[in-house]
């Protein structure tokens, strides 16, 4: 079978924004997003204006992050903490994870063993205090944030040319299957002594859908973590039970430029998709469909020795094999892998071509995976690409069918295995799509981008650039006003296409008070300055209690911050805690609307001496009429200061000269002095903060 040659139709993208058809609705879809537009005003003052822009999932702007590893948010050491915690670790439910590194030694590998590993069952515990456990219940209560976002917990490659040899768990990015979440991740799995690696395998999804369950009871979002440029070595083939494969589309004749029409191409089985992942399920499958059958009788004829999971591993990829790879396609059992069976899922080591045979494969650095071929570009291997853009497709469709409210797309677009952001646009789309025929909300993307940012920040709805290395500025950076000012100047430079991550430390970065300059109070109010930004803030978990160790992602690790004792805890923490749930609290109220707007001011000196470098000073203002003035003590000193608002700046944010106001602290909820007319307010602005008093976040109210 030789497929027909791409017709011009194949290029037409039916879906130009992110869902801009909805093909079974009456009303076009349709949303809104913000362009800002800069003017200097006479005193200098910048001001920008939002106005609609494109298509965007304005829900990113709701959201408050809190990043888990689930492996170590709930890890514990027997020897570490107070004696309950001790002893809650001595009785712990928790993974035997063998230590699989071919070639290499770790001379501390005891020392990782006698770690008891976190599981996503500890998340649902009913508890909200940090020193029994990072769950659910203490995010949403103590912390405040409304969206989980779980680091990768599928299984994951942690043999094969790691980068060092301690990296015990290997990295979570080098994944080997996305259909399912990691057995070792799940108490049941671990009580029925069977994880992935068993000869019936056992995974961990019902304990994802159990947390999912219980944060939308609590009116939380979770989102999950993906990297798509790569998989990792030894890829475990699992797919959904019943859909169309590209193979099947060529012999048909299909124009695969069609599958933009999302809905002429609609496909009911993957609204609710089964995984096609026991040997069960795959008899079912053929006793109950010719198509399966006559496959299934297809790659017993080559392979008639194949049983078991190596035998339905096979027939998923013996589905979507092309000609030349069945015609190679490994009956070894041992060899029941996607880069041995199909190798044109992968790029090659030319990087622009399909990998032809193992061995053949880019790797650049990365040592512990193998690269996706997404070099759509390539036209004499189209067909390779859409199978794997479409695969991808199914794997985020499936765990947005389970509840999954979103995504964070690792390293988003790639010059060598050629992902751009047109895929990720046909990706987003897609499952948009099929989120809105499920009656689901839209899901949220939240991209990871070093290459293509401008074309990325059009797609998704979230970046992670713009504000996490900006405003941490590590190696001496003085982070004075001047400085803080750039960083908010520079999340515009995204046109309001998307919203920008607030964050001041992820998995991947140092933690927040190594080598910033700051200590965790004065990082919280960094953080607040993010808060008060259009954005989605962000934080990483045990920054709410001042956790200082950087943890090892890939290693049995745990935070030391949370136990009595250890040098890491911090008798602050529950004070912290409390400010940043604070923090948290006013940018998601009702009432401070500005908080989350577009349209900001930075305010400057009454004297005419511009810049006040200890103080962060903006005004924001939203189109409702909300008006909070911000204010942030950079530095631990008391400070004082008298601000003009401008007349351009008083108009915009409708303040009239003979109006009684007031301003009303949103952190403290105390009043700032007594009530003015707006001119007197306009022309002397006097803030006063205590080197205690990290922010004040004015709302600007009516007297009477």
């Amino acid at each position: 079978m030789n497929p027909p040659p791409l017709t011009p139709a194949s290029s037409c993208f039916l879906v130009g924004l992110r869902v801009a058809l909805w093909a079974l609705s009456t009303a076009a879809f349709s949303g809104c997003g913000e362009q800002l537009d800069a003017a200097v005003s006479a005193t200098g003052e910048v001001l920008h204006e939002a106005t609609d822009y494109n298509d965007l999932n304005l829900a990113a702007g709701t959201l408050v992050l809190y990043e888990v590893q689930a492996r170590s948010a709930n890890a514990c050491h027997p020897d570490v903490g107070d004696a309950g915690q001790r002893l809650a670790c001595q009785t712990k439910i928790a993974p035997t994870i063998p230590y699989r590194a071919q070639g290499m030694t770790c001379n501390v590998i005891n020392d990782l063993h006698k770690i008891r590993m976190g599981t996503l069952d500890d998340l649902l515990e009913d508890s909200a205090n940090y020193r029994r456990g990072i769950t659910v219940r203490y995010v949403n209560e103590r912390v405040g944030a409304n969206t989980l976002w779980l680091m990768p917990m599928f299984p994951n490659n942690d043999t094969w040319n790691l980068p060092d040899a301690c990296d015990n768990l290997g990295s979570p990015y080098a994944v080997r299957d996305y259909f399912h979440i990691s057995g070792t991740l799940s108490r049941s799995c671990i009580q029925a002594g069977r994880d992935e690696y068993a000869s019936t395998p056992c995974w961990g999804g019902g304990s994802l859908d159990a947390v999912i369950a219980q944060a939308h009871a609590r009116g939380m979002k979770v989102m999950l973590d993906v990297a798509f440029n790569h998989l990792g070595h030894n890829y475990l083939m699992y797919d959904g039970a019943d859909h169309t494969p590209v193979r099947e589309r060529i012999a048909a004749g299909e124009d695969l430029g069609r599958l933009w029409d999302f809905a002429g191409t609609f496909e009911a089985n993957l609204l609710h998709p089964d995984v096609l992942d026991t040997p069960a399920k795959l008899a079912t499958l053929a006793g109950a469909s010719s198509f399966h059958r006559q496959n299934l009788a297809a790659l017993s004829a080559r392979c008639p020795g194949l049983s078991g999971d190596a035998l339905l591993r096979s027939y998923n990829m013996w589905r979507d094999a092309l000609d030349g790879e069945r015609a190679k396609f490994p009956c070894d059992p041992a060899a029941a892998y996607l880069e041995l069976a199909d190798p044109g899922f992968y790029l090659g080591k030319d990087s622009f071509n399909p990998s032809q045979r193992l061995g053949d494969n880019f790797t650049n650095n990365w040592a512990d995976v193998k690269f996706l071929f997404h070099h759509g570009d390539n036209v004499a291997h189209q067909w390779e690409f859409i199978r794997q853009r479409e695969y991808l497709f199914r794997v985020l469709n499936h765990w947005t069918s389970r509840g999954v409210d979103g995504f964070r797309l690792d390293h988003t677009t790639d010059p060598n295995s050629g992902m751009n952001p047109d895929e990720w646009k046909y990706l987003t789309s897609k499952v948009d799509y099929y989120a809105f025929r499920r009656g689901q909300a839209r899901p949220v993307f939240l991209a990871e981008e070093f290459g293509d940012q401008l074309g990325m920040n059009k797609v998704v709805d979230s970046m992670t650039e713009g504000y996490v290395g900006d405003m941490n500025g590590r190696g001496g950076t003085t982070k004075d006003t001047g400085h803080v000012e750039g960083v908010v100047s520079n999340m515009d430079r995204f046109g309001g296409h998307a919203f920008v991550m607030a964050a001041l430390e992820t998995h991947d970065e140092r933690r927040l008070v190594d080598g910033t300059g700051f200590d965790i109070f004065t990082g919280a109010g960094f953080f607040g300055i993010g808060a008060t930004t259009r954005s989605t803030p962000m934080l990483l978990m045990g920054q709410e209690f001042g956790e200082p160790w950087q943890l090892g992602f890939r290693r049995s690790d745990f935070l030391r911050g949370r136990f009595v004792g250890s040098g890491n805890y911090n008798p602050a923490g529950d004070a912290l805690s409390a400010f940043y749930k604070t923090l948290i609290g006013k940018r998601l109220d009702a009432g401070a609307t500005a908080l989350v707007a577009a349209n900001y001011a930075f305010l400057r000196r009454q004297d005419g001496g511009g810049v006040d470098g200890r103080i962060f000073a903006q005004a924001k203002w939203a189109q409702d009429g909300n008006v909070v003035l911000v204010f942030h003590n950079l530095w631990v000193n008391d400070v004082a200061q008298t601000y003009f608002i401008s007349p351009e700046l008083g108009n915009a944010m409708l303040i009239r000269d003979g109006t009684s106001y007031k301003l009303v602290d949103l952190i403290s909820g105390t009043q700032m002095g007594p009530c003015r007319n707006g001119a007197d307010l306009k022309w002397g602005l006097y803030v006063s903060m205590s080197a205690a008093t990290r922010a004040q976040w004015l709302r600007l109210e009516t007297c009477g």
